[in-house]
C-alpha cells in the first residue's frame, strides 16, 4: 500500500522529470531549428520585428508598455530568486535520479548535450 507522503513525492517527482524531459525536448528543438542560421552570423541575418513594432505602437504606448515591462521583469527576478533554488534542486534530483539509469556511454552524451546547452545559454 502506497502512503500518501510516498504517492506525493512520486507525483513531484514524475513532474520534475517530465519537466526535464520538456526542457531537452525545448532544446533539441532549438538545436535543430538553428542548425539552418548557423550559416549565417547573428549580423547577417534579417531581425525580425518584434511584437511592439508589429502593433505599432505610438511613442506614448512604447514608454508606458517599457514601464510595465520593466515592472514585471523584476517580478520575475524575484520569483526566481525565492522559488528558482528549490526548482534546481528538485530538477538537480531528477536528472541524477535519471543518470542512474544511464549507461557510462548514455550519461557521456548527456554531459555533452549539457556542456553544449550550457555554451548556448552563454552566447545568447
Amino acid at each position: 500500500m502506497v502512503t500518501a507522503k510516498r504517492a506525493r513525492l512520486v507525483g513531484l517527482l514524475v513532474l520534475a522529470v517530465m519537466f526535464g524531459v520538456g526542457a531537452l525536448t525545448g532544446a533539441a528543438t532549438m538545436r535543430v531549428a538553428e542548425s539552418g542560421d548557423r550559416a549565417q552570423s547573428r549580423e547577417e541575418r534579417p531581425r525580425r520585428p518584434n511584437l511592439w513594432e508589429t502593433l505599432q505602437l505610438t511613442p506614448e504606448q512604447q514608454a508606458e508598455v517599457d514601464v510595465i515591462m520593466e515592472r514585471r521583469s523584476q517580478e520575475v527576478r524575484a520569483f526566481w530568486n525565492e522559488h528558482g533554488p528549490q526548482l534546481r534542486a528538485i530538477m538537480d534530483s531528477a536528472r541524477a535520479d535519471v543518470r542512474e539509469l544511464l549507461t557510462p556511454e548514455q550519461r557521456e552524451l548527456e554531459e555533452r548535450f549539457f556542456a553544449e546547452r550550457r555554451r548556448h545559454f552563454e552566447r545568447h
